[in-house]
């Protein structure tokens, strides 16, 4: 197909004249007259001597170029692209066919040139955005084309929103990667994470031992020496308890036993709620505890390097507001102690100092879960029972009646633990600074009479004025912390 087209008066009128004798000629009339129908209208305006525009087209969709003078030939660089159609001298049809850049240039009667109209055919938008604006409520979403990539732009309520038409959009191109989004988020949600961890831990320690030596002899020398010794390997050592002793001395015969009882029974409650806001999409961490050092090198001069490692309560959580107010949280929280069980210790051999690093205690959990607002779920919990018992007795005589139960010793431990850890999202908003209530509201702190005398630290909290309007109750109230 050459690029010229050229139309004259004589055209014209033969067209005019075979029109209704060839129905391809007819078939193209109809054709002309939907695009002049359909088409957007360019017109061009060359008194300010603006004979260079440009024009961009969806594929598959045309303009109209209207000029304020006559026309004979028009020039297409790239046909494939876009395509030019005389109409009249007046009128051209300018069609999109496939994407990429190419120009049209025309010229009048006497060969010089009229306008040059840069062209840009980009994939059609339209359909992309129609179904994003249905499919998502409220949305403002404009999509423009650029090449065979789209770009988002526009306005949606929350996060949630705003990945759906990133997912419409990928969805009529050819790679993800080709859709440019540069949605904005009308009002972020704003997510409250409480989380719970509940640890009850009850030991029981029990230990009855014997310590026995015996000397039995009559003809100047030791003939017979029995020692047994209670050595309670399941808790390490003698922890204490009541003791009682028994000695006799006859001669050259001599028997000394003592006895160790000890019973202890503990309870450890651990409670630890933290509470952290974030904002739908973004990360959020708390901590309330401390940092411990730790070295990790030491140079030619005896320098050392710490890092300091965290302990305490942790949180941290990344929520993602869903539709229908569900919430979408990927969180890590944790409660850690240092202990000296499991500890590093170090000597120096040239000194008398000993290095230690305390190890942790550590309650741990991270995960991916999706709660609705207010909807609590046990994202972990543990049940652990542990019994350990040791016997040391003195070979052969254990069987004995009676006294056999003075030459053994028994070391019995039991522990059991119970953790949970629950968690529970609210989609929260701000409020007003009155309405929130802190420990340190309405606090008094005592006068010198009433700490000297009564041995108080502080009188009763008082709430404030507007923090009792629609209750039940009434008086004063707080934080009990004596």
């Amino acid at each position: 197909m050459s690029p010229f087209r050229s139309l004259g008066a004589l055209a014209l009128a033969a067209a005019a004249i075979l029109a209704p004798l060839n129905p391809a000629l007819a078939q193209s009339d109809t054709l002309a007259a939907g695009l002049s129908s359909s088409a957007a209208v360019m017109r061009v305006d060359l008194a300010g001597g603006g004979n260079t525009q440009s024009l961009s087209l969806p594929v598959g969709k045309s303009a109209i170029v209207e000029l304020p003078v006559d026309v004979r030939d028009v020039l297409v660089t790239s046909p494939t692209v876009a395509d030019a159609m005389l109409r009249t001298q007046r009128r051209i049809f300018i069609l999109g066919l496939k994407t990429g850049t190419t120009d049209a240039v025309f010229f009048d009667s006497a060969g010089r040139r009229i306008l040059s109209l840069d062209i840009r055919v980009d994939q059609d938008p339209s359909a992309v955005a129609q179904t994003i604006n249905r499919i998502i409520p409220g949305a403002n979403v404009r999509v423009d084309a650029m090449n065979e990539s789209l770009i988002l732009s526009g306005q949606v309520a929350n996060l949630a929103d705003a990945d759906k038409a990133n997912q419409i959009a990928r969805a009529a191109v050819a790679k993800p990667e080709m859709v440019l989004n540069m949605l904005s988020i009308a009002g972020k949600d704003q997510v409250m994470l409480k989380v719970r961890i509940v640890e009850m831990q009850r030991n029981a320690i029990k230990q009855l031992g014997f310590n026995l030596n015996a000397i039995v002899g009559e003809l100047g020398d030791t003939q017979f020496l029995l020692g047994t010794a209670a050595t309670f390997a399941v808790n390490g050592a003698l922890l204490g308890g009541g003791s009682a002793t028994v000695r006799e001395v006859g001669g050259r015969n001599q028997g000394e036993a003592t006895l160790r009882a000890f019973e202890r029974v503990g309870l450890v409650r651990t409670l630890a709620e933290p509470n952290l806001t974030a904002v739908s999409g973004e990360s959020a961490r708390f901590l309330a505890g401390g940092e411990f050092p730790v070295p990790v090198a030491q140079d030619s001069t005896g320098a050392v390097t710490v890092e300091f490692k965290p302990f305490g309560v942790g949180l941290g959580f990344t929520p993602v507001v869903l539709s229908s107010g569900r919430i979408a949280i990927k969180m890590s929280t944790e409660v850690s102690e240092l202990t000296t069980d499991g500890a590093f210790s170090l000597s120096s051999p040239g000194a008398n100092a000993t290095l230690t690093i305390p190890a942790l205690i550590v309650r741990r959990a991270e995960t991916a879960v999706e709660l609705p607002s207010g909807g609590s779920m046990m994202i972990a919990g543990l049940l652990q029972e542990k019994t350990r018992q040791n016997i040391d007795a003195l070979p052969g005589m254990t069987t004995l009646p009676v006294l056999g139960s003075l030459f053994r010793s028994r070391d019995y431990l039991a522990g059991e633990t119970e953790l949970v850890i629950i968690v529970t999202p609210y989609i929260v908003q701000a409020t007003s600074a009155d309405r929130l209530q802190t420990p340190v509201d309405g606090m008094r702190v005592a006068s010198d009479h009433s700490t000297l005398l009564m041995g108080a630290l502080t009188k009763a909290y008082k709430a404030k004025p507007q923090a009792d309007t629609g209750r039940a109750y009434q008086g004063p109230y707080g934080y009990v912390i004596e």
